[in-house]
């Protein structure tokens, strides 16, 4: 099965799915999520499949969103967020109906920080950090204000969207972003061992769990009609220039 932007394996019972722009540093671009959005509709009509896993090539989960061209970011995040679409690889991943973890081998930057919460779990190599750093360059992070407060408190998610600070795997794992962390040579080894354990329960019950637990997960429509209007911004396009051009930016007060 060939893709541009992803790579994807089946090991035994275990879907893997990994981001594969190398020279973007994996950056999330509109045709990748495309590709994950038809790689999620693969695994989950594919009975043999009872786990799904996210990663990323080499030793970087991504660097977030890919805004080398607007229109098309703009696109990407309307279609993430359409909670109305049956396309949107955003809502696919998140309603999974299988158990999903995200094997974290490296930095995890602004959406590529989001698409790991996506997951129902993440797993994190000890060289991986995590930074949900759109503000800093004048955008935001959509999915990260709808779930971020539920993962770690209100006050530590506007900490870390406000500040766009970069925080290493063990402080991840000691605020409740991340579930473990390991070496970075065991990390796959660690993501199939929670595979173990959790092949032992039923598939049927672990569904119904997640759903549950998941519920309420709403406010995708109001996050992307925010990140349309913040894209098209005076903050927006200076945000991009900052960082093109190596410098902090200027931001206009409002």
């Amino acid at each position: 099965m060939n893709f541009e932007n992803i790579l994807y394996e089946k090991r035994e019972d275990t879907a893997i799915v990994r981001f594969n722009r190398p020279k973007m540093k994996n950056a999330i671009s509109l045709e990748l999520t495309e590709e994950v959005g038809k790689v999620l509709d693969i695994a989950a009509e594919d009975s043999d499949v009872r786990f799904l896993v996210l990663t990323g090539h080499d030793k970087i989960f991504s660097s977030g969103a890919d805004f080398s061209n607007p229109e098309k970011a703009i696109t990407m995040i309307r279609q993430e967020f359409d909670a109305g679409s049956g396309s949107s690889p955003v809502i696919k991943l998140i309603n999974f109906p299988k158990p999903t973890i995200a094997a974290v081998n490296g930095y995890a930057l602004g959406h590529g920080a989001e698409y790991a919460i996506m997951c129902d779990m993440i797993i994190a190599s000890d060289t991986a950090d995590f930074g949900f750093i759109g503000p800093i360059r004048g955008v935001t992070c959509p999915y990260a204000m709808i779930r971020l407060a539920d993962e770690v408190g209100r006050a530590k998610a506007k900490e870390l969207i406000m500040t766009c600070e970069r925080i290493p795997a063990e402080e991840a794992l000691r605020i409740g972003l991340v579930n473990q962390v390991v070496p970075h040579d065991e990390l796959m080894d660690a993501v199939f061992a929670m595979i173990a354990k959790l092949r032992k329960a039923g598939p049927i019950a672990t569904r119904y769990s997640k759903e549950v637990i998941n519920r309420g997960l709403g406010g995708y429509e109001i996050s992307a009609r925010i990140f349309e209007e913040i894209i098209t911004s005076k903050d927006a396009f200076e945000g991009a220039m900052a960082f093109l051009e190596k410098r902090e930016p200027v931001w206009e007060l409002q």
